[in-house]
């Protein structure tokens, strides 16, 4: 079910589906718990019944039936232990981009669960037409005796449809052109990136420390592009180093899928000149809030406000920094439902919300499962300078999503968003925020 779910929303949605492409608890304590309830479940006599309920109960053992099909989470005990291996195919059909193919794969030592000990994500994707998006992370929440953490992630991307409409807050699109795939708003980047944080702990809640990474970007613009006419600074690649420090602010309850908590998060990267090709620097703030409203309902935001000074590449302007980097406005991330870098420049704003219902929740060989279902709502804008201040021309999207949650860690997103420039339908891994 599952699987042809997937599939189907891939085939239907081809040209508006894109891939993203993590409290201290004992588990045996959690295995034996698990173990006592399942025996006292089945000393107690099945009730009959119809109608929704019993419909909605089928819906779960049909999912459960099929959900191993697609991923597999095995538990293993490796140099004293416990371990546990997610992974999925990733079979994605595009129109723009290419039949897809590829794996993604997470590995975690769970002998801490807040959110674990050791963290391992690998991803190899790559389509018949070029594309390709690899990546290699690491995270270690308590190096060094539990003093720091320590993230890294390697990745290599080939994006051949990448757009471009231009920089500001008021481009332009013409539809017709867009939906052809014309060469106007089309080009492509190539190239490695590599970002590193070690943060430190000064106290339960706040981590304080350097990052740094690099990134090189090879880019090509097709004769008769908007990118080839206006040659926007970047036109011609570049390397983009970064040093910089992070200050972060952290009471989720439970970081893969959180339910109650928040963060403050504040970036500061510098890219200076004789070692970056353009000299810029960025300061990234995210907040991000969830409020328990029910035991299956909760209410998520996440407040970006990021502001770039200096000599900055075009290609800088369409990325958001900050502890998860990501492309920016458009696409899956920020303003759902916008084309991929629809609104890019210096200055950004964005408000993200969400209610994320989980109504069908079960468990499976020892697994837990959760069906969700989230309405959402974005808001913001982009300027070149604060000063004028402008207040008009507000973006916004909205839509829903349905969610599968693999025992709060591995989570598959399908979103479908509606702005007033269309509407797109997006088959993800891990929530937007």
């Amino acid at each position: 079910m599952v699987k042809i779910l997937l599939i189907s929303f891939t085939l239907l949605f081809s040209d508006g589906t894109a891939l993203a492409a993590g409290g201290l608890k004992d588990v045996t304590e959690i295995d034996r718990k698990r173990v006592a309830r399942r025996k006292v479940q089945s000393t107690q006599p099945r009730k009959k019944g119809g109608g929704v309920g019993k419909g909605i109960a089928n819906f779960g053992e049909e999912v459960a039936s099929r959900l191993d099909r697609i991923v597999q989470r095995k538990a293993f005990d490796l140099w004293g232990d416990p371990w546990t291996l997610q992974g999925i195919p990733l079979i994605l059909p595009s129109g723009r981009n290419g039949f897809h193919l590829g794996l993604r794969v997470a590995i975690q030592n769970i002998r801490r669960q807040d959110p674990h000990l050791v963290q391992i994500e690998a991803q190899v994707l790559a389509s018949d037409k070029g594309r390709y998006k690899h990546l290699l992370g690491l995270d270690f929440p308590r190096a060094f005796g539990g003093k720091y953490r320590i993230s890294t992630r390697v990745s290599y991307d080939r994006d051949i449809s990448l757009n471009y409409f231009g920089i500001g807050n008021g481009t332009s699109i013409d539809f017709n052109l867009f939906e052809q795939n014309d060469v106007i708003y089309r080009h492509v980047r190539e190239g490695p990136s590599l970002q590193v944080q070690i943060l430190r702990y000064l106290g339960k809640y706040v981590r304080v420390g350097p990052i740094f990474g690099f990134k090189q970007t090879d880019v090509e613009a097709p004769t008769g592009s908007l990118l080839d006419r206006d040659r926007p600074l970047g036109f011609n690649g570049g390397q983009t180093p970064f040093v910089g420090i992070a200050f972060v602010h952290d009471t989720l309850d439970f970081e893969p899928y959180p339910t109650s908590g928040g963060t403050h998060e504040l970036f500061f990267a510098a890219y200076p000149r004789g070692f970056s090709d353009f000299e810029f620097y960025r300061t990234t703030y995210t907040y991000r809030r969830f409020t328990p409203v029910h035991r299956s309902l909760t209410f998520a935001h996440r407040t970006l406000l990021e502001v770039l000074t200096g000599d900055v590449p075009f290609f800088e302007l369409s990325d958001v920094g900050g502890a998860r980097p990501s492309v920016g406005y458009g696409g899956d991330q920020y303003f759902r439902g916008f084309a991929s870098n629809r609104f890019i420049d210096k200055i950004r704003f964005n408000l993200g919300f969400e209610l994320r219902w989980d109504p069908i929740r079960f468990e499976f060989a020892n697994q837990q499962i959760k069906i969700g279902f989230v309405p959402f709502f974005d808001f913001g804008r982009v300027w070149a300078d604060f000063l004028p201040v402008k207040l008009g021309d507000w973006h916004a999207s909205t839509g829903w999503g349905i969610r599968m949650i693999w025992d709060n860690r591995f989570i598959i997103r399908g979103d479908f968003a509606v702005t007033n420039d269309r509407t797109s339908f997006y088959v993800e891994l891990g929530n937007s925020f």
